[in-house]
């Protein structure tokens, strides 16, 4: 496992047993170097190769390392105007801990209190940490302050193991724009259980007992103070009357003064009649469109992505502002701008009142603009993920002005920093907006690149019976345009779903013609346009079966029959059995109307026929499935028939000890000493493992094929068998592994991992 420079937390001894279930790693391919650790299973993402996915076991994962000093706090700015009684309300509260919510309406200056709150105030032991839940979901701000805690890089860590390692840290964490829902905010509470949180949100919502301190508009004197220091100059005499008068009529809303003083200029023109306060944004802008340069271009800009935040350095290449972020402090103090952690975004109500020149920021010099930035390597992923609302806006302009070709384009330079940058909501949004413009377009390999991220993301995020769907649909659209290498990717990421998600042993042909070739479902459809539309998911589950996934529909099933693949087994220097051959598949030609083994498949290149493909459109999320099957999942467990696999005896136990089922074979682990586990093989060969209930290791006889074509021929080396207990009671890990030095002498073609099930 490589290290990066970014942060040298990477490496580190593996975890305690069952600390948080077995790890996997998986690589997928974008273009991103490096590989990330993610999910609850561990799944490592190597973005790179066009989303290609290989699985290996991973025995060592990183083990963060606490920081000394947790201290991510706002950029520094000027102290707020008038607030000295709210910052002592809100430290006292602060101090006393729990959850703080600062509320009021848009420009009263929530943002500001709680940036200077988050630099001044008396904070946690541990630190504090600042973040922005703009557009964001839990899972990515959770993400944030884990990396804000610890030293690592390239590691997500499990819901569970997430809150086991945020557990303890007495921390004040600051949220600006905490606008989610009551329960989103418990959820990401609850993930930081001693911390005091400070959210600034428009509304109350009811979260416990704690504090909520509603902001007001600034008393007269402070808005006084505010308008000097806006203009510049003192009041005249004759202003502070007007001063007083447009006070009350905003309110003492800060965002509303900072636009009276930008009317009125820093020079002896006369402040506005008050009853103007309504007029303010269209005389302000049309101030500053008569002033020319690149103010209004600015403007523009971040009225064209609405709410997405833009940092200086893009709205300088993209004006010809030689000075952007000058440019940009000039505009927030007129009140047009709002700054942010990693840029600036239009102010409220500044959106609909821009008369938008279109022709100065053509969407398709942005999506050309943000293609070649996402894409190039010395674009990091966390730059990436910081701008993903404003890749968002632009990969959705592009698919509504009629060139979708633009949106896949920004969706395949983005979505594998996106990936690798952890963000796993942000990811998925990218992906469904790629996703709708591969399907405008008529890109079927875009949209069968869309769709098998989006599965690899729900598998490593745990939504499993999103991951079968999609991995399925993935697998039939790469098998229909004849991309090999993509078919088995999704083949192979499938197999670590739960039994009740895999096909069944033997497949039947249905008896409806089939539809035409990779027509998509209508639950995999579904699913991918509500992440274009950003609905949120439902939060993570190891079981979760939502609707259009029923469990019901991946029992009983079957497609027709095409010409299964051809086994041809080379000897080697000892022989070739399932453990020391290697096969190659072809295409024959079978009846449309007969069964398909799953044993008739081999692992590396598999094939499935066009009849069989073309029977995987249909919208039944059942014959999907069954497509993977065909076309690629039998490829890693073909040879589970023909391998070594212990017999049943014995009653059931806990953790690995107890009765357990794969491939419809079953056998039993039982505890044969202190540290010791036993099992027998169907070839009379007993083993023995040592560990613990956890997780338990042991050689196996590696044998050629007997006479009569039989798994238990002569033994001509040894595999390693690892047999892990799985995040639940009744689900574990078989795994198979070969010694390095054997490599050059045989082929392990039953090497590799499978799930099994807890039957006693």
């Amino acid at each position: 496992m490589s290290r990066t420079h970014e942060d040298p937390g990477w490496e580190g001894p593996a975890p305690e047993p069952g600390h948080g279930g077995v790890s996997y790693h998986v690589e997928v391919g974008g273009g991103t170097d490096g590989p990330v650790v993610a999910g609850s299973y561990n799944l490592v993402v190597d973005a790179r190769h066009g989303s290609s996915v290989t699985v290996g076991l991973e025995r060592q994962r990183p083990a963060p390392v606490r920081r000394d000093r947790i201290a991510v706090v706002p950029r520094r700015t000027r102290e707020p105007v008038g607030r000295e009684a709210d910052a002592a309300t809100l430290s006292a509260a602060i101090a006393a801990g729990g959850v703080v919510q600062l509320c009021g309406p848009a420009g009263i200056g929530k943002s500001a209190l709680l940036r200077h709150l988050a630099r001044t105030a008396g904070n946690g032991p541990d630190g504090v940490v600042f973040v922005s839940a703009a557009h964001r979901q839990v899972s990515d701000l959770a993400q944030q302050v884990f990396e804000s805690c610890y030293r690592t890089w390239g590691y997500a860590p499990s819901r569970t193991d997430l809150r086991a390692l945020l557990a303890g840290l007495r921390i004040t964490v600051y949220v600006d724009d905490a606008d989610l829902t009551a329960d989103q905010l418990r959820e990401f509470t609850d993930l930081v259980p001693d911390a005091t949180f400070v959210l600034a949100r428009r509304d109350s919502t009811p979260l416990g007992d704690g504090p909520v301190h509603h902001l007001d508009g600034l008393g007269q004197d402070a808005a006084a103070l505010l308008l000097t220091r806006a203009l510049g100059r003192p009041l005249h005499d004759a202003e502070h009357a007007t001063a007083a008068s447009l006070w009350q009529v905003s309110g003492g809303n800060p965002l509303l003064l900072l636009r009276v003083a930008g009317v009125a200029g820093s020079g002896r023109s006369a402040l506005p009649a008050p009853g103007a306060v309504e007029d303010l944004l269209p005389r302000l802008l049309d101030r500053l469109d008569r002033l020319g340069g690149s103010a209004m271009s600015a403007v523009n800009l971040l009225a064209v992505l609405e709410d997405a935040e833009l940092a200086p350095e893009h709205i300088g290449a993209l004006t010809g502002e030689p000075d952007p972020a000058a440019l940009c402090e000039r505009l927030a103090g007129l009140g047009l701008v709002t700054p942010g952690e990693h840029g600036y975004r239009c102010a409220p109500g500044v959106v609909p009142a821009v008369r938008r020149d279109t022709a100065a920021h053509p969407v398709e010099g942005l999506c050309r603009y943000f293609t070649r930035w996402a894409g190039d390597p010395a674009t990091t992923p966390a730059r990436v993920a910081e701008h993903s609302r404003a890749i968002e806006r632009v990969a959705g302009l592009a698919t509504a002005a009629g060139m979708p070709e633009l949106t896949v384009a920004l969706g395949r330079a983005a979505s594998p920093k996106l990936a690798h940058s952890l963000r796993f909501d942000a990811w998925g949004r990218a992906l469904g907006r790629g996703w709708t413009g591969a399907r405008r377009a008529g890109d079927r390999e875009a949209e069968a690149y869309f769709t098998h991220e989006e599965g690899v993301r729900c598998l490593v995020t745990g939504r499993l019976a999103a991951a079968a769907a999609l991995l399925a649909q993935a697998a039939l659209l790469w098998h229909v345009l004849g991309d090999g290498r993509g078919t088995t990717a999704a083949s192979e990421a499938h197999q670590f779903l739960p039994r009740e998600l895999q096909s069944p042993g033997r497949v039947t042909a249905p008896e409806q013609p089939a539809p035409a070739e990779g027509d998509t479902s209508q639950a995999v459809a579904d699913h991918m346009a509500d992440l274009d539309r950003g609905v949120p998911g439902s939060p993570p589950t190891s079981g979760e079966v939502g609707s259009g996934y029923s469990g019901a529909e991946v029992t009983d099933f079957g497609v027709p029959a095409g010409p299964g693949p051809t086994q041809t087994y080379h000897g080697s220097p000892g022989g070739g059995d399932v453990g020391a051959t290697t096969a190659t598949s072809t295409a024959t030609t079978a009846a449309a109307t007969s069964a398909i083994p799953v044993g008739a498949a081999t692992t590396g290149a598999t094939a499935a026929t066009g009849a069989a493909a073309a029977a995987q459109g249909g919208s039944a999320l059942a014959t999907l499935l069954v497509g993977l099957v065909v076309v690629g999942v039998v490829a890693v467990t073909a040879y589970n028939e023909n391998e070594e696999i212990p017999t049943a005896s014995g009653a059931a136990g806990s953790g690995i000890v107890g009765t357990w089922e794969f491939d419809q074979k079953s056998f039993t682990i039982e505890e044969s000493g202190p540290g010791a586990y036993s099992f027998s093989t169907t070839c009379g060969d007993d083993i023995t493992l040592t560990g613990d209930d956890t997780e338990a290791t042991g050689e196996m006889p590696a044998r050629t094929r007997d006479s009569a074509g039989g798994p238990c021929g002569p033994i001509i080396g040894y595999n390693t068998a690892t047999i892990t207990a799985g995040p639940s009671p009744d689900t574990a890990w078989w795994t198979v592994t070969m010694p390095p030095e054997e490599a050059e002498i045989r082929t392990c073609v039953s090497c590799g991992m499978s799930v099994m099930t807890r039957v006693g």
